[in-house]
């Protein structure tokens, strides 16, 4: 196997991964000070670096498709999780056990699949659009601004009209995401080894 496919692998497994596992561990919320977000948030967050280090050492064209098989991905994961909520449990405590953790409702689903479409989309846009002399750089912004995005799209589909205080919401996730981002960023520099 050539060196490039083993790595294509390697990333597509990390970046499904991270896909997949968010859509599970969303419905876990942890406070950290006066912040409260999704588990997913580090798992999720991180797999727009993954997009962004294919780009830079396979090509990007693979990374375009990478985000077209994670957003398959999250449909499936999320119209299976689905379907397993409307199969008779075999317990009422399982089925309300299964229904608190994995029960998303039409609006999660929708939210999740729009801000994806959105976040990753202009992050692959950004980061190969030439503008920056430094792929880090690149990594850097194109994440920061597509994570802003993906912020407020998934807040306003999912909680518009049922939540009051979207902004603070918005702010407290974005905050945390921008910490995140910072304390990664330095990983994407593993590309200039591996392009090596």
């Amino acid at each position: 196997m050539e060196r490039k496919e083993r790595q294509g692998m390697i990333f597509t497994t990390l970046f499904i991964t991270g896909i997949v596992v968010s859509n599970v561990i969303a419905a876990k919320v942890v406070k950290f000070g006066v912040f409260l977000f999704p588990a997913s948030i580090i798992s999720y967050t991180f797999t727009f670096i993954i997009a962004n280090m294919v780009s830079d050492v396979i090509d990007k064209e693979r990374s375009k498709f990478l985000v077209w098989m994670g957003f398959l991905a999250q449909a499936a994961a999320s119209g299976l999780i689905l379907l397993g909520l409307f199969m008779p449990a075999a317990s009422v405590e399982r089925g309300e056990a299964y229904r608190i953790i994995l029960g998303m409702n039409w609006r999660f689903t929708l939210a999740s699949l729009a801000a994806y479409g959105t976040s990753q989309f202009m992050n692959y846009y950004i980061f190969n659009s030439k503008r920056f002399n430094s792929a880090v750089v690149a990594n850097l912004v194109s994440v920061l601004v597509a994570q802003f995005f993906d912020t407020v799209v998934f807040t306003l589909v999912a909680f518009l009209g049922v939540y009051n205080q979207l902004i603070s919401m918005v702010l407290s996730q974005y905050v945390i995401k921008i910490i995140i981002v910072l304390v990664t960023n330095p990983v994407f520099m593993l590309t200039k080894k591996m392009k090596g």
